[in-house]
């Protein structure tokens, strides 16, 4: 026999600290954002191709897989490469974490600020589907209300780690190395000339060699780096003024195409610098006012299978986050699990759900052979009921029952 047991289950509630706007792009599962349908590279591949990749498409990441592992393979990556033709991807990729479609945009964002990373692959039953980045959460954020009512001062980061513009090119790839920062406002003095960005350097150090397949840069280390920043940077640096509105330099990120935003002083000084990660940063700031929903399951046992009991627990925990923002006075999920041994070696589960809350309760039962089947139409039944409190004036206290022959 198995043992019976009960699964405690954290679930995420958002508390009134942003609008309803933000909480809906936090909330959004991740397939609604990514991009989907990227190139995947392998580890054997060369960084020369990669580097291809990078300009022919202006992106900044890619999904590597082999080795029964997924990881990214990024711009900034390649500032490691001394001779692309030669140096497999192998040598350059990291493991940032991986989410499925399904997921959830926050969990996303914190996995980005947790690993340093810009990207996070979506992976469906192990293939790579989509990359979902710090420039699409941006884009979703750039008109809400919040954005308009944050100044960039209070989410810039300073001070600024800058370079002088007869520095040569090594130095500012080494401060990028060493600091893990892709962008370093150049200055002559006080007085801000540009920006070099590792995107810079890398397409300047790599020389292209006529006769390449397409798709691919073969590149050869040619002393280029010895150059000074200011024959490679950018002349025209994104910038603003300490009040601007975080949700126009969002706008700016997108319609711009720029990666970086130097934030300047009345009289020119250099005061901060902020890219999309400080913007994503926000989602964070939201999930630190998380409160936790109890859910419990009674009734699993080890006879379920390890496999079943999870998913199991997984589909309650994402219907009810699935749902707070249509009733968030959910106080607690209570799912009670019967198995019935019918004999030939079948089971009938019977699964009762109860969601309380101050105003209201909702209950729904299902049956079935196969406890999945039975939990998704117990999972159905509660999420349309949910839902319709979004489209109905507020009542008195009432209690919902459905069930399921």
């Amino acid at each position: 026999m198995g043992i019976y047991r009960v699964v405690d289950i954290p679930s995420v509630r958002f508390v009134e600290l942003s609008s309803p706007e933000v909480r809906d792009i936090a909330l959004l599962e991740a397939s609604q954002l990514m991009r989907e349908a990227p190139e995947v590279f392998s580890p054997s591949d060369t960084a020369s191709k990669l580097l291809g990749y990078f300009q022919e498409t202006g992106l900044y990441e890619a999904p590597v897989v082999g080795e029964d592992k997924v990881g990214l393979a990024t711009l900034r990556g390649l500032l490691k490469v001394v001779h692309p033709d030669r140096t497999r991807l192998r040598r350059i990729w990291r493991f940032v974490g991986t989410l499925t479609p399904d997921r959830r945009v926050y969990e996303a964002a914190e996995l980005m600020s947790r690993n340093d990373a810009r990207a996070i692959p979506i992976v469906e039953w192990g293939d790579v589907v989509g990359i979902l980045s710090q420039v699409e959460v941006t884009k979703a954020l750039s008109t809400t209300r919040d954005l308009r009512e944050i100044p960039v001062s209070k989410v810039m980061k300073h001070p600024v780690i800058t370079i002088e513009k007869q520095s040569k090119i090594s130095s500012a790839r080494r401060l990028m190395l060493d600091h893990r920062i892709s962008h370093l406002p150049v200055l002559d003095g006080e007085r801000l000339l540009g920006i070099v960005t590792a995107m810079n350097i890398v397409y300047h150090f790599v020389a292209p060699v006529s006769g390449t397949e397409p798709g691919e840069r073969v590149g050869e280390a040619i002393g280029r780096l010895d150059g000074p920043v200011e024959g490679i940077m950018d002349l025209h640096p994104f910038t603003v003024g300490p009040q601007t509105p975080c949700s126009e330099v969002a706008r700016g990120f997108v319609e711009e195409e720029k990666s970086a935003c130097i934030v300047e002083g009345v009289g020119g000084e250099l005061l901060g610098i902020l890219t999309p990660r400080e913007i994503v940063s926000l989602l964070l700031r939201l999930r630190e006012g998380e409160e936790r929903v109890p859910i419990s399951i009674v009734g699993l046992t080890d006879e379920d299978g390890f496999f079943e009991a999870s998913v199991a627990e997984e589909k309650i925990r994402r219907l009810i986050e699935r749902n707070i923002r249509f009733y968030p006075q959910i106080e607690e999920v209570t799912v009670k699990l019967k198995r019935r041994d019918i004999g030939g070696n079948r089971t009938r589960y019977e699964i009762k759900a109860l969601i309380h809350g101050p105003l209201r309760q909702f209950h729904a039962e299902a049956k079935g052979w196969d406890l999945l089947t039975a939990l998704d139409e117990l999972c159905n039944d509660l999420d349309r009921s949910l839902r319709k409190v979004k489209e109905e004036p507020r009542k008195r206290p009432t209690q919902r029952k459905i069930s399921r022959p």
